[in-house]
């Protein structure tokens, strides 16, 4: 299970991912009507953008961030019983910087290849169950004017002292990047901590995978119009595919 508490309780949290993000036009053939695509769309649970964000490239290459933005926590901390708690602070959006040490060094040569990078907070602190990890990633089959860095994160035993951010890279070509609220910044995924075999199929393994597979186009395909010998399937797998449900409790 994924556990979450915002920075600010009127802020985004996940939200349960969509089958379809932007509705093609007139035809047929859509990538968005493949069922397979369609799941892999909607599997997991998206950290939404929680204000306009807008990038500005100077004529040097460098970026800086429109309007930076900086909150303060709704709840107050404090390190022991004696100090009065504060409210914590975190940036929106920030660059990492030319010759940083913490929290950790970046060379001048590295920083010039990631200097498209920028952190972006979710604003949101993470958790996940024992032996659960959780995959942050870009989300599918989607083609934008920047793209997430994918990662794998031991929310299950690393307690974060902070909202986890999202690492976007700025697509160069463009000189303006503008990310409107509520936009999907990440993909999140729950996965197990296990080991994971691949393995070839026998002679006779496959014989056998091949005659169900061969079973199954004869009872439930049916022979195209266009092309007897071509067995179709539309709509069939659709009925028997049995997709993954993501819930966010209240």
């Amino acid at each position: 299970m994924l556990h979450f508490y915002k920075f600010r309780q009127e802020l985004f949290g996940p939200e349960p991912a969509k089958e379809v993000y932007h509705k093609p036009g007139p035809g047929r053939g859509w990538p968005e009507e493949c069922p397979p695509i369609r799941a892999a769309n909607a599997f997991g649970y998206d950290l939404l953008a929680n204000f306009d964000l807008t990038f500005v490239r100077r004529r040097d290459g460098s970026w800086r961030i429109q309007d930076p933005i900086v909150l303060e926590s709704d709840f107050d901390w404090s390190p022991d019983e004696q100090t009065p708690g504060r409210p914590l602070v975190q940036q929106y959006a920030w660059f990492w910087e030319k010759g940083q040490k913490i929290p950790h060094p970046i060379t001048d040569n590295v920083f010039e290849t990631i200097r498209n990078q920028v952190k972006v907070s979710s604003f949101l602190y993470l958790k996940t169950d024992p032996n659960e990890l959780l995959l942050m990633t870009d989300l599918p089959n989607q083609w934008r004017a920047f793209r997430t860095w994918t990662a794998l994160v031991d929310t299950d035993w690393y307690p974060a002292s902070y909202p986890w951010h999202v690492v976007i890279e700025l697509d160069p070509r463009h000189k303006r990047i503008h990310i409107e609220k509520g936009t999907p910044l990440c993909r999140v995924i729950p996965v197990r901590r296990d080991t994971y075999f691949a393995q070839s199929m026998s002679p006779g393994a496959f014989d056998t995978f091949f005659e169900r597979s061969q079973q199954w186009l004869t009872a439930h395909g049916r022979p195209h119009e266009s092309d007897v010998g071509t067995m179709d399937i539309t709509r069939t797998y659709v009925r028997q595919q049995i997709k993954s449900r993501f819930v966010v409790m209240t």
